[in-house]
C-alpha cells in the first residue's frame, strides 16, 4: 500500500491544491527562517519519496535525498536526474558516508510512519553541521484520525507537545513552530468527524485527482498561508511543522 501512496502523490505532486500548497509553505519557512550565510549550502531531504520537494529544495543548496521505498526512489532518480544525489536508505540508519554532514535536513511528512522516531531524530541530529538546522512536520491532532491515515500507515498524529518532547530528546531544540492548513482546519475536522458517524467508502483514497476551478481555488487559499504561518507560530492546523537545531551542550 506504502508504494501506491508514494505512486499517486507522484502523480499529483505537481498540481494537487494540498502538494502545491504545502510547498509553497516549506519554501517560504527556509527562506525566512534559514541562517542567512551565503555560502553553498548542503541538504538533506530524509525520506524524499519520488523527490516532490528536491527541485524546490535545489535552490538553497546542494541536495542529497534519502528515501527507504525501491519504488520510490526509482521514480525520485527519473524525477531529479543529476540535479541532486539520491540513494536507498531508512530512518534509523540513513546509509550515508559516515562524514557527510549537512547545514539543512528537511523531514517532510515521514515523522508519523516511524516506530523508532527519537532514535531516528538523533540520528539526523548527528548529521547537522555546526549552526545546521532541521526543519520537522507532521500531521496534526489525533482527534483528526481517519482513513487517510491507516492508508498511509501512519502511527500517530502530533501535537506540539508531543513533537518537542521528541524533538528534545534526541538533543534538538526548536527554533519556531506553527501549525499549518488552518484556514481549511474547520473544514477537515468537521469532514473526518462526520466519516466517523457516516464512513462510507472506507477504502476510497483521500487524496485523489483535483482539477478545475476548485483545484485552484483551494491552491491560492492554502499558499497563501505562507505569509503567516511562517511569520508567527499558529496554534491550529492541519499539520504542524518546527524549525530546530542541535541543542548546545550548555544546555
Amino acid at each position: 500500500m506504502h508504494d501506491a501512496i508514494h505512486t499517486a502523490h507522484d502523480e499529483l505532486s505537481d498540481r494537487h491544491w494540498w502538494l502545491v500548497g504545502r510547498r509553497a509553505i516549506f519554501r517560504e519557512t527556509l527562506r525566512r527562517h534559514l541562517p542567512k550565510n551565503g555560502s553553498e549550502r548542503r541538504i538533506l531531504d530524509a525520506g524524499c519519496g519520488t523527490g516532490p520537494n528536491i527541485a524546490m529544495l535545489t535552490e538553497f543548496g546542494t541536495v542529497w535525498g534519502v528515501e527507504a521505498s525501491p519504488l520510490a526512489l526509482e521514480a525520485a532518480r527519473r524525477r531529479v536526474g543529476t540535479s541532486a544525489h539520491v540513494s536507498l536508505g531508512t530512518l534509523p540508519g540513513l546509509g550515508l558516508e559516515p562524514e557527510l554532514m549537512f547545514d539543512v535536513i528537511t523531514l517532510f511528512d515521514v515523522l508519523e510512519h516511524l516506530d523508532e522516531p527519537v532514535s531516528a531524530l538523533g540520528e539526523l541530529r548527528a548529521r547537522l553541521a555546526p549552526g545546521g538546522r532541521l526543519l520537522v512536520t507532521v500531521p496534526a491532532f489525533q482527534f483528526l484520525w481517519s482513513v487517510h491515515d491507516e492508508q498511509n500507515q501512519h502511527r500517530l498524529r502530533y501535537d506540539l507537545r508531543t513533537l518537542t518532547t521528541q524533538l528534545s530528546q534526541a538533543g534538538l531544540t526548536v527554533d519556531f513552530w506553527s501549525y499549518y492548513n488552518s484556514l481549511l482546519f474547520p473544514a477537515v475536522a468537521a469532514v473526518r468527524l462526520a466519516r466517523r458517524v457516516f464512513p462510507g467508502n472506507p477504502t476510497k483514497p483521500e487524496l485523489e485527482a483535483s482539477q478545475g476551478i476548485a483545484n485552484g481555488l483551494l491552491t491560492r487559499l492554502f499558499s497563501a498561508e505562507r505569509h503567516v504561518v511562517t511569520r508567527r507560530s499558529i496554534p491550529f492546523g492541519v499539520s504542524l511543522l518546527a524549525m530546530t537545531r542541535a541543542r548546545s551542550s550548555r544546555g
